[in-house]
């Protein structure tokens, strides 16, 4: 859920990132599909260093479309928070970043890096060339042990890239 825009989802996952993207929430065929957690991730999420969610960018404005918008630093500043809901959980997140990415870039749905630095090296990387940044980004970057990253295609006709942004624990 992230107040101001549209996005308000249930979170489904199988055992592979295909099925939900021409499936509805309760199993429907449909083009839409679903908003789903990489097959890869622990469920229901946050328990590996990385918790990717993906979903379509509408073009009626609906599903991840404004993720997609947040590559312009105005869009990106517009959302303060993002609340990941479990049945265990509820997370607030602030977000860090949004990078455009081809959409073979593999670290986006890597669950857990390797090394101590790993992480932190991915999210180096991510802040490298983003389209949009936070004013504490770096600091955040740095001090991170977890991380939700929602991907969505950037649009028909840049079908080959994807809108990344990663997001961190909000600590209360």
């Amino acid at each position: 859920y992230a107040p101001g825009t549209n996005i308000n989802y249930p979170v489904v996952q199988t055992n592979n990132n295909s099925k939900y993207l021409n499936t509805l929430f309760d199993g429907t065929a449909n083009a839409s599909g679903a908003i789903f957690l990489d097959s890869n991730d622990t469920a229901p999420g946050m328990v590996d260093q990385q918790t990717t969610i993906y979903a379509h960018h509408m073009n009626d404005g609906s599903m991840f479309n404004v993720i997609s918008d947040t590559t312009d630093q105005v869009t990106f500043d517009s959302i303060e928070y993002v609340y990941y809901i479990t049945r265990d959980a509820t997370y607030k997140l602030r977000p860090l970043a949004t990078k455009v990415v081809e959409d073979t870039y593999a670290k986006a749905r890597t669950p857990n890096f390797e090394g101590d630095d790993g992480l932190k090296n991915y999210l180096s990387e991510m802040l490298d060339g983003a389209s949009a940044v936070a004013s504490d980004a770096t600091d955040r970057a740095a001090s991170a042990t977890k991380v939700v990253t929602l991907v969505t295609c950037r649009s028909l006709s840049l079908s080959n890239t994807r809108a990344v942004m990663v997001l961190t624990p909000v600590d209360e």
